[in-house]
């Protein structure tokens, strides 16, 4: 459900942010015209989709009865990454606007930068990964 959250907060504020770029012109040019702002954005994206497969993936072993627990942990915290990277580049894109609340992008960060430490965090996960994926001893 945390994978599932962040990966819907990650699909509307790259959205958003790809709408601003496009509508936003500076100098003739539309922002998004720039690499420097079509390349974060796009990379954000690229993770995104990474992290969204995973849940899939997740989703489906869960649903078929098979052990579901690995891949539910990596699906939670790629898109947990994925969303803070995604929300922190539409802020970027946006620029000072990314900071005014009628965009809503702050609110955004805030719904995916919590799913990074709770309910089991980023740390538990590796433990998690490190010990029942790659057979190393318990670290904690």
């Amino acid at each position: 459900m945390g994978a599932a959250i962040c990966n819907g907060i990650s699909r509307r504020a790259l959205a958003q942010a790809a709408a601003y770029a496009r509508e936003r012109v500076v100098w003739d040019t539309p922002i998004g015209a720039h690499q420097g702002i079509s390349h974060p954005l796009a990379e954000a994206k690229i993770e995104l989709e990474l992290a969204r497969l995973m849940q899939q993936k997740a989703a489906a072993l869960y649903d078929a009865g098979a052990p579901a627990g690995e891949p539910s942990n990596m699906a939670k915290y790629a898109a947990a990454e994925a969303g803070v990277k995604c929300v922190d580049r539409a802020i970027q894109a946006h620029g000072g606007n990314g900071f005014a609340l009628e965009y809503g992008l702050t609110d955004m960060y805030w719904g995916v930068r919590i799913v990074r430490t709770a309910p089991v965090s980023r740390e538990m996960i590796l433990n998690y990964v490190a010990e029942h994926s790659l057979g190393l001893p318990r670290s904690y």
